[in-house]
Formats: structure tokens, C-alpha cells, sequence
């Protein structure tokens, strides 16, 4: 291989499954530094990619309209190395026809006869986190064992929005800034809405920290509910930023908790401290989807593990209820330095 080589990362899933998998583009800067790296994602997730400094370029499904597009602008790229993140039969036979000569992937799916580098790991079993799996794809280059490194830059514009927002609304450079996000998006069971009311409440009567609720336009039903529980005088900024804005409001947060979803995965990257709800669920388990480097700050039911959820049967549905808010506000004690006493 040689080092001009230009690599197509394929992930054209989720925010937090894109987040994830972006230590294997810096581990491949390491390796060949001079080497051309590009991302292929769902147009949602490209404005988080547009941060990472060891990205060249993006490739962004939605825009090549149907598969012919598609091929022509894979041969026209004239990648030597696709490396399929997330596998999806679509793209692997793109890949093959496109005539990428590298073309690795998982060899358990029927279309991994597309990849001729195969990498054998059932990811369903949770054994290992999403990162590491994401870069042991890299073992047939020659890449054993990476660094894991979340490098993003946000724009200096963003970081001013929101510190002008935060002004605007009152908030002091110096108080303690905690951020509830109560949705998902529907990837595992939630905490119940009206712990994040009844928490909130707790934080900003009883501790004095300021708490900003976020979420996506297709959560305000859930962010109302919240809204219409809580006493406190939260700042509500669902559906209003940009992923950029979003990356900026975490750098400036004391602590995110969260559900298992993009955002808290995007608060570890920021370098912000967090506190994941997570429910048994194996392929949901936080040991494969967990904030990464941080299995202390994470909070389960105290229930055994399940390989699916089946509310008739489960005696103890929904299990994320039996999470207190106490539970929460001590692991808060104990993973924010202090900012609650």
C-alpha cells in the first residue's frame, strides 16, 4: 500500500455509530500520513464529519440519487481502500463494481462475498465497544491495536452562537451548566419523562445548576411532556441547533445525562462529562455502546440482562423505571468534579 492511497470510510447509519467509528480515521493518518481520508454518510450526520481534522473528504448518500450516480462517482474518486464501517449490501456491491481494489468488511452478512479483505466479529454480542470494533477492521492493513482519539474542531461561530444564546437567557459564564437530553431516537428503552422532570428539579432547587433540555424536532411531543411536569426554569433548546451548535453547548457543559444515544457520545468526544441511562438489553449494553472510556458513568436497572424486550412477558417492564432519580443524582456527585455538593 502506498501512502498517497485514497480510503472510503463507509457509515451511513447514525450519529453516534458515525461518532464512533471516526478514531479509525486519525488511526489511519497515523499509519499513512499521507493519505487521503473520506467519509461516506447520510446527509444528517455530515455536519459533525465537517469537524474532524483528519477528514478530506465527504461523500454524502442522499445526493447520488440512485445507483448508477453512485457507481460513476465511486470510479470517478478512484479510492484504493473502502473500509465498511457499517455494512449495507448497497454499497458493498458499489464498491465491487466501482472496482475499488481494497474492499473490507465483516465476513458474516451473505454480501460480504463483495469484500475481499474479510474481518470476522459478530458485533450482536456485545462484547467489546463499538470503537473497538469499529478499528479492528483496520487489522488487515497492518493497524494492530490504534490509539482511540476523538479529535473534532468546532467552529468558532458556533461557540459564539451559544454563548450568545446562554447570555440572552440569562445564564452566568461561571454557574454550573448541566444539559438533559430525555430522548433517543428510539434506538433502546428511555428513563420515564417524568424523572428528567423530577431531576431537573433537583438540580436547579436544591444544588443551583442551571439545566438546558435538548433534543430533535420529531422529540417535542416527549420534550412537552417534560416541560409540563418540571417547576423549574429549564432552557429549552430542542430542534433549535445545528450538530456544530449542539458540539459547542456540550464543550461549555459541566455534565450531559442522557439516554443511550448520539448526543452522549458527542459529549465524550467534546471532552464533557456524562452520565449514560442504559437499559440490559444486550445489543443495547453499554459495554458495546456505552460512553467510551467511562464505564462509571453509566446507570442500569437493577434487573439481569435480556437479549430483546418483551413487555408481556417481562416481569420487570419497563425496567428503566426502577432507576431512581436519587440513583442519578449521585452518580451526578460523583462524575462532575464537585459542581454538585
Amino acid at each position: 500500500m502506498i501512502e498517497s492511497e485514497k480510503f472510503l470510510l463507509v457509515r451511513t447509519d447514525r450519529i453516534g455509530d458515525v461518532i464512533l467509528s471516526t478514531p479509525v480515521a486519525v488511526a489511519l493518518k497515523q499509519h499513512f500520513p499521507q493519505a487521503r481520508i473520506f467519509f461516506l454518510v447520510r446527509s444528517y450526520t455530515k455536519e459533525i464529519v465537517e469537524c474532524h481534522p483528519a477528514v478530506d473528504g465527504i461523500l454524502v448518500e442522499e445526493e447520488f440519487g440512485n445507483w448508477f450516480k453512485a457507481l460513476q462517482r465511486l470510479r470517478e474518486e478512484n479510492f484504493g481502500t473502502a473500509i465498511f464501517l457499517h455494512p449495507e449490501a448497497k454499497w458493498a456491491v458499489l464498491s465491487w463494481l466501482a472496482g475499488i481494489p481494497q474492499r473490507i468488511g465483516t465476513g458474516f452478512r451473505a454480501y460480504s462475498v463483495f469484500f475481499n479483505r474479510r474481518v470476522f466479529e459478530h458485533r450482536k454480542v456485545s462484547r467489546r465497544h463499538e470503537v473497538e470494533y469499529n478499528l479492528s477492521l483496520l487489522r488487515p492493513l497492518g493497524i494492530e491495536k490504534p490509539e482511540v482519539k476523538f479529535l473534532f474542531t468546532i467552529p468558532l461561530e458556533a461557540e459564539e452562537r451559544i454563548e450568545a444564546l446562554l447570555a440572552n437567557q440569562g445564564v452566568d459564564p461561571n454557574q454550573p451548566l448541566v444539559i438533559l437530553h430525555p430522548g433517543s431516537g428510539g434506538s433502546a428503552l428511555n428513563w420515564p419523562v417524568q424523572k428528567f422532570a423530577q431531576l431537573a428539579d433537583e438540580l436547579f432547587y436544591q444544588h443551583k445548576v442551571r439545566v438546558v433540555v435538548t433534543g430533535v424536532h420529531s422529540e417535542k411531543k416527549l420534550i412537552d411532556e417534560f416541560f409540563r411536569l418540571t417547576k423549574a426554569p429549564i432552557l429549552r433548546l430542542d430542534g433549535q441547533l445545528s450538530l456544530k451548535e449542539l458540539g459547542a453547548l456540550l464543550r461549555r457543559a459541566n455534565l450531559l445525562i442522557a439516554n443511550s444515544t448520539g448526543p452522549l457520545h458527542l459529549a465524550v468526544a467534546m471532552g464533557t462529562e456524562v452520565i449514560g441511562l442504559y437499559c440490559p438489553i444486550r445489543p443495547c449494553h453499554p459495554d458495546r455502546w456505552g460512553p467510551y472510556g467511562k464505564p462509571t458513568s453509566v446507570v442500569m436497572p437493577p434487573v439481569g440482562e435480556c437479549q430483546k424486550c418483551n413487555p408481556s412477558r417481562c416481569p420487570h417492564y419497563n425496567c428503566m423505571d426502577k432507576i431512581s432519580v436519587k440513583d442519578v443524582l449521585k452518580m451526578a456527585e460523583i462524575n462532575i468534579r464537585g459542581i454538585v455538593t
